[in-house]
């Protein structure tokens, strides 16, 4: 089965990663919800995409630059409609406290070597979501960790074997297979244009778990769903 993932929650539909793209995305029956997490200032897990602020708030200036109070200041929704206007960015604490019963998959977008441990520690102590990661617990763990970054991945790594992971990918080649079995990863999330037959049976021979982005277009995921990948990532999965 091929588990179609909101990109930053319903985002084609509402401002990225925000509450509002999230409970739109659940409410379309959607289940499974994409977003990223970066570090503030004062060491809060935030979730945004940007490095800065500038395209999808009122303010300017890095994350990491800014303290949580001085970030929910701003606005966060006007960029995309004034129907938005003043949405807050979410902290990754908030957003595990306000939903239950659903799959995440959270980027490690920012590169801070204490980013992972302060999720994993937000993950830890939530009381319900604290058992939902591992493996040995739950057959299908309900949060699946993925980045672009080894080095966040291998941090990743050394909390648990027992967590799922996957490695965000631009390109195939005998490096990424020989880094994801070093850190013995779960997945290989291969931007979707580097997909084909041969691709997808290489990776189901090892076992990989294979989800795909950066779609543009329905025609792009029709193209990919026959191969009968694991998961596709898209901004408007409501209309697949």
């Amino acid at each position: 089965m091929t588990h179609i993932v909101a990109h930053r929650g319903l985002s084609s539909k509402a401002p990225e990663n925000t509450y509002h793209s999230f409970d739109l995305a659940f409410s379309k029956g959607i289940n499974h919800v994409e977003f990223d997490v970066q570090l503030t200032k004062d060491n809060k897990v935030v979730i945004i995409h940007d490095e800065t602020i500038d395209r999808t708030s009122s303010g300017f200036g890095k994350v990491r630059e800014k303290k949580l109070d001085e970030l929910l200041r701003l606005d966060y929704g006007s960029w995309f409609s004034s129907k938005y206007e003043n949405s807050k960015i979410p902290e990754l604490s908030k957003v595990l406290d306000r939903y239950k019963n659903v799959n995440f998959v959270i980027e490690i977008k920012g590169r801070d070597i204490e980013l992972v441990p302060k999720v994993l520690d937000l993950i830890s102590k939530n009381k319900y979501w604290r058992d939902e990661i591992f493996k040995s617990k739950i057959k299908n763990p309900k949060i699946i960790f993925c980045s672009f970054l080894p080095q966040q991945i291998e941090i990743l790594r050394k909390f648990s074997n027992d967590i799922v992971i996957g490695f965000l990918v631009k390109e195939m080649s005998h490096r990424v297979i020989k880094f994801a079995k070093e850190q013995n990863l779960d997945g290989i999330f291969p931007y979707y244009k580097l997909l084909n037959e041969k691709v997808v049976e290489n990776l189901k021979k090892r076992n990989f778990i294979i989800s795909s982005w950066g779609f543009e277009s329905i025609k792009d995921v029709n193209k990919i769903a026959n191969l009968n990948i694991d998961g596709i990532t898209v901004d408007w999965p409501d209309e697949i």
